[in-house]
C-alpha cells in the first residue's frame, strides 16, 4: 500500500468505525499530537479519541489534497456530518457540522510512527451552539 493510500484507508477507517483495521497500521511506537490534548497520546488512547469522536458526530472525511514526500503525507480535507451524541459537556444538538483540517503523517515500513492533526476547536464549538427559541 502506498502512502496516499494508507492516509485514504486511515480516513475511511475512522468513518466506518473500523479502529481495530487503524490499530494495525499504527507503529508500536505510535505518537499522535493534536490541539485537544496537551501532549501526544499512543496507540491505545488514540484509538479511543476516534471512538470517542465517532460517538459523537457521524459524518465522513473528504481529502482535498495529499502530497507524499520522503516518509512524510500531508493531507488537506474537511469533515462534513452531524452533532450525535455529547461532545465537551455539550449535549446532542443535531447540528450539522463542517470544519477543515491538515494531517502529518510520519509512515516507516507501512505503519504510522507520528501524526500531527490540526484544526480549529472552536470551528465546531460554535456550530454546537443552540438558538433560544
Amino acid at each position: 500500500m502506498t502512502r496516499k493510500q494508507l492516509v485514504t484507508t486511515w480516513f475511511a477507517n475512522i468513518d466506518g468505525q473500523n479502529f481495530k483495521a487503524n490499530k494495525g497500521l499504527m507503529a508500536e511506537n505510535h505518537r499522535f499530537h493534536n490541539p485537544l490534548t496537551p501532549n501526544p497520546v499512543g496507540a491505545e488512547e488514540h484509538i479511543g479519541m476516534m471512538q470517542m469522536m465517532t460517538a459523537s458526530f457521524e459524518g465522513k472525511h473528504s481529502i482535498n489534497q495529499a502530497v507524499k514526500e520522503t516518509g512524510w503525507v500531508t493531507v488537506h480535507g474537511t469533515w462534513s456530518g452531524k452533532h450525535i451524541g455529547e461532545f465537551q459537556g455539550v449535549p446532542t444538538t443535531g447540528n450539522s457540522v463542517t470544519f477543515t483540517w491538515a494531517d502529518f503523517f510520519k509512515v516507516i515500513d507501512g505503519e504510522v510512527v507520528n501524526e500531527y492533526f490540526e484544526m480549529n476547536p472552536m470551528a465546531i464549538m460554535e456550530q454546537l451552539e443552540t438558538v433560544p427559541s
